[in-house]
């Protein structure tokens, strides 16, 4: 039986396992997990998985659509932020207006 060369060991995704590849369903590719992490980018606040829209809550899914896709695209970020911390301003509420002719209501 011949042997079979290093390198030529590519699992059903077609990622090289022998070169330490794994396939990442999250990012729809292979990669060395050493290398990169198999996550959501940490910016990112809306990700379409090739198909469905996800909205993402501290770097997990917190919801998708359920679209059924005749074809599966790449996934990727859709909305993020330029930064790695997302926060919400706090509004400045103004004092109620007093109608001249009512008083303050009461």
């Amino acid at each position: 039986m011949p042997v079979k060369p290093i390198g030529s060991d590519w699992d059903v995704n077609g990622c090289i396992t022998s070169a330490g590849y794994v396939w990442c369903e999250i990012l729809g590719k292979c990669l060395r997990t050493w290398e990169q992490a198999c996550q959501y980018p940490t910016n990112c606040l809306t990700w379409n998985d090739g198909c469905n829209t996800c909205m993402l809550v501290e770097g997990e899914i917190g919801g998708c659509t359920e679209m059924y896709c005749f074809q599966q695209g790449n996934p990727y970020c859709m909305v993020q932020t330029p930064d790695q911390e997302v926060g919400i301003e706090p509004w400045l509420i103004d004092p109620p207006v007093v109608n001249p002719f009512l008083g303050d209501g009461h």
